[in-house]
């Protein structure tokens, strides 16, 4: 199974220069997934009841873009914390800006048990703003009338409850698969 899915992530591009630290947000692409994440990992930052918190030997990024950066890799389907921490080396922005200190597996792990509710919440904005995208272009006005921003359309019951639990699927998903790279 686990070769299964490392074949699986292998073939997944992921952006995570964007999450470097100091790296603007990508003007004109407010719907890109990494956009997206970027914003919502940063609100849920804000709005956290308690700080985000690294481990001691996570590297040098900062609390916030690993947030983003984990929540982005399991938004991807990447879950399995080697895999992210290989994806992560490989990537010459985000290694450059953290002077080559980038998370160990074992950091990456402890961090998703760390900030297990901020990832969530994270997840969890970012796939209610990707289905209220969709909403808003699904009621594309007629000409003349004004467009609905993504922001103002509202999501029903269902569809919240599902974000909600597509999110915690994807967190119980990694701490699994973590779980059973060990054995």
């Amino acid at each position: 199974m686990r070769n299964e899915h490392r074949d699986s992530s292998d073939s997944t591009t992921l952006h995570l220069d964007q999450f470097a630290a100091g790296t603007p947000t990508q003007i004109g692409t407010e719907t890109g997934l990494t956009v997206v994440i970027k914003r919502a990992s940063a609100e849920a930052a804000e709005q956290s009841s308690t700080p985000i918190l690294v481990p001691k030997e996570g590297g040098a990024l900062p609390p916030k873009e690993m947030l983003g950066a984990v929540s982005y890799c399991y938004a991807k389907g990447v879950y399995e914390s080697e895999e992210i921490e290989r994806k992560m080396m490989h990537d010459p922005t985000l290694r450059e800006s953290v002077h080559g200190e980038v998370p160990d597996a074992n950091a990456i792990r402890r961090f998703r048990r760390l900030n297990r509710t901020a990832i969530q919440q994270t997840l969890e904005k970012a796939f209610g703003f990707i289905r209220r995208k969709q909403k808003a272009d699904l009621l594309k006005p007629l000409p003349g009338q004004p467009t609905i921003p993504p922001a103002q359309a509202t999501l029903d019951d269902s569809t919240v409850f599902y974000v909600k639990r597509e999110a915690e699927e994807r967190v119980q998903q990694a701490a699994f698969i973590d779980n059973m790279s060990k054995d």
